[in-house]
């Protein structure tokens, strides 16, 4: 248990050193529940945990995306940084000897349930995940390790929600009623009121994600 400590205390101290904004560890039975196609198995047969890592968006203009359809490229900013870090921890848990995997984003884990099951936060009424510090406006990423490393605890309850329905009012599309999330009905949305920047580079619809107020203090 101290050596399990020790890592883990190590990996976090390099996570703030690369600057990574959130990160959180779980428990890789926990995902058993889910389709075959989000098991960890896919990725590494003898993992251990779950690491999950977040990344502030303080600024919206993060959030971009960006197609170029003459040459084939498709681009998101914050996922980049996202995914870079994840390298970045997967090559300081090689150096101790540990083997990991960054899971890719499709088919992919789901990430807000992952970090929801290492504690970082639950997941609202706005059918996104809730930090303490930086509310909804986080993205995230996933790696898993055959490092075992000290688990957070599992959050199922929304704690901000109880009293807030700031996001069901404030969604356009409609997609939140009655508590429910309605994916088409999102999608349709974003696909049809997209924020273009430029030619190649669109912001979808975050109505969802700055209405929450939780971490805007």
């Amino acid at each position: 248990m101290v050596m399990i400590k020790e890592l883990t205390d190590e990996l976090i101290a390099y996570c703030n050193k690369i600057e990574i904004d959130i990160v959180g560890f779980c428990d890789p039975t926990n995902f058993n529940k889910f389709n075959k196609d989000n098991t960890l198995e896919l990725y590494l047969k003898n993992a251990k945990t779950v690491i999950v890592i977040g990344f502030h968006l303080y600024d919206l203009s993060l959030d971009a995306w960006s197609k170029g359809e003459k040459k084939g490229k498709s681009y998101h900013f914050a996922d980049s940084i996202l995914l870079d870090q994840c390298h970045q921890i997967e090559s300081f848990l090689a150096k101790k000897g540990f083997k990991s995997k960054v899971i890719p984003y499709k088919p992919g884990l789901f990430l807000k349930d992952a970090a929801a099951l290492a504690g970082i936060g639950p997941i609202g009424k706005n059918n996104l995940l809730i930090t303490k510090t930086f509310g909804s406006q986080v993205r995230l990423r996933a790696l898993v390790t055959e490092a075992e490393l000290s688990y957070g605890t599992p959050i199922h309850e929304s704690v901000y929600c109880r009293n807030c329905d700031i996001c069901l009012y404030s969604c356009p599309a409609g997609a939140l009623e009655e508590g429910k999330y309605y994916k088409d009905l999102c999608l349709n949305y974003c696909l049809e009121n997209l924020k273009n920047l430029s030619e190649n580079t669109v912001i979808w619809c975050n109505k969802c994600i700055e209405s929450c107020p939780v971490g805007k203090s």
